[in-house]
């Protein structure tokens, strides 16, 4: 099964129930597959195998995503702030040589210089178009994405139709997706995150309702009341900026919803427990995975199973083991259908993927019932005078200190002890936090060869569109 057999079968169970909302419009899934249809008329006999789509979250985007597939070409989705080196790089990476996009991408890409190839906006592509019935084009790959590079150069991640098929099941599976849910996605939809809620809603045939912002944090919990929505997804930065506002108003909010569903970037655990009470009706859920393997791992945090810090058991499926010297942490490595083969024209990359095995690259263990816990990745360990360090440990702590809105631990160089540690502090507004106060506290809560040599104060730290901090950015 293909994601456009996805959207087929819904037309055939329910053909004028509505498929998308976003800000703009709404489409039913006979006029979602209409409008896919006459999209891929426009560039199926084009002799060009992979086309870039730049657009925020909107109906458009999902007729081109779904058009280009059905035309038989690859997707090679990026972000709209994406920088004009980056997107040169990925251009010539991925052999794109049309770039279909907003209004508003389209503006801003005119002014790269270095950006030779045709660029076109949807409303170009729909004057094109006329009305016709396209059969589903052969080609096992249906997207590309470029990782989000946190700690290194992106690379090309290329996902097949049996990949999303796979994935997308387990999650109907897991987290019992039906054609009775609405779904709020704030997400964009140029990450696997978002791309694979898009997948589920798309498969059970549910409503989807697509936000551009998800920093407008009145704005999607007013959208949840407006469509009486059954599930949410958003990044676990989102989730502790809503603790903010008045527990009673949240509980008001999240009245109806079913799930809450979050990615694998470090979850508070405080703000776990504070969801648990919130969501009434439901639960908060994550997963672990990642561009190359997603939905590794599953967790559902309901009133009892007191993990609030585990990504969960592997899916159905899913292999996951512990690569460790000791039998303690180590680097997490997972094999299933889920997995890549090899990445976008990566020799040296490929290198990570043995005999089906990903080495991820993070560290983490598996506790006795099979629960895998995060613990950083293998880039970021800090080594203070042979003492092993992940950055994790540090900062759980110190988030919990009040007036720290956020913190990254990461290590610079010593003459002694080759590392030691340094930490940036994002302090909550009108805080009269001070170093001396952040020093005492982790002096008495962390080991000695733990505790920060040095600490500042900043505005901000540098992170992904998912919350992930790029810590290469910091060294």
């Amino acid at each position: 099964m293909n994601i456009i057999d996805f959207l087929k079968n819904c037309v055939k169970k329910y053909p004028t129930k509505t498929a998308l909302i976003d800000e703009e419009k709404s489409l039913t899934f006979q006029q979602l597959y209409q409008e896919t249809q006459n999209f891929s008329s426009c560039i199926e006999d084009s002799n060009k195998d992979v086309i870039s789509l730049i657009a925020e979250n909107s109906v458009s985007f999902i007729i081109g995503y779904l058009g280009i597939i059905n035309s038989g070409k690859i997707v090679h989705l990026v972000s709209p702030e994406i920088s004009e080196s980056n997107l040169l790089n990925q251009i010539k990476s991925a052999g794109s040589k049309t770039i279909i996009c907003s209004n508003t991408a389209k503006k801003k890409f005119l002014s790269y210089p270095s950006i030779k190839i045709p660029l076109f906006e949807f409303d170009e592509m729909g004057s094109q178009c006329g009305t016709y019935e396209n059969n589903f084009k052969a080609n096992d790959l249906a997207y590309l994405i470029y990782t989000s590079g946190t700690t290194s150069e992106p690379k090309g991640v290329a996902i097949s139709h049996a990949m999303t098929e796979f994935t997308t099941k387990n999650i109907v599976k897991k987290l019992g997706y039906s054609d009775s849910d609405i779904d709020v996605l704030p997400l964009p939809m140029y990450h696997s995150f978002g791309l694979g809620c898009f997948h589920t809603s798309l498969c059970v045939g549910s409503t989807l309702v697509l936000l551009k912002n998800a920093n407008n944090l009145e704005h999607v919990l007013e959208s949840l009341k407006k469509h009486n929505a059954t599930t949410l997804a958003a990044i676990p930065a989102t989730l502790t900026k809503f603790l903010k506002f008045d527990k009673n108003i949240l509980e008001n909010y999240f009245a109806n919803i079913r799930l809450v569903i979050t990615n694998s970037t470090s979850i508070p655990k405080n703000t776990v427990q504070n969801f648990k009470q919130i969501l009434k009706k439901g639960n908060l859920a994550t997963y672990y995975g990642l561009t190359e393997a997603s939905r590794s791992t599953f967790m559902i945090f309901d009133k009892s199973n007191g993990r609030e810090e585990s990504v969960g058991h592997a899916a159905p499926g899913v292999e996951i083991k512990i690569l460790s010297k000791d039998n303690t942490d180590g680097e997490i490595w997972i094999k299933g259908n889920n997995v890549i083969k090899k990445y976008w024209n990566n020799i040296k990359a490929d290198k990570s993927i043995v005999d089906g095995w990903l080495q991820t690259g993070d560290i983490g263990y598996l506790d006795h019932e099979g629960y895998l816990f995060l613990k950083g990745r293998n880039d970021d360990v800090i080594n203070v005078g042979g003492e092993k360090i992940t950055p994790y440990e540090i900062e759980e702590v110190v988030k919990q200190i009040p007036g720290v809105d956020d913190a990254v631990a990461f290590g610079i160089k010593h003459d002694i002890f080759g590392q030691v540690v340094k930490l940036n502090v994002v302090k909550s507004k009108n805080s009269d936090l001070d170093k001396s106060k952040i020093l005492t506290y982790c002096m008495k809560n962390l080991e000695k060869f733990k505790i920060p040599s040095k600490i500042d104060f900043v505005e901000s730290l540098p992170k992904t569109d998912y919350g992930k901090v790029k810590r290469f950015m910091l060294k």
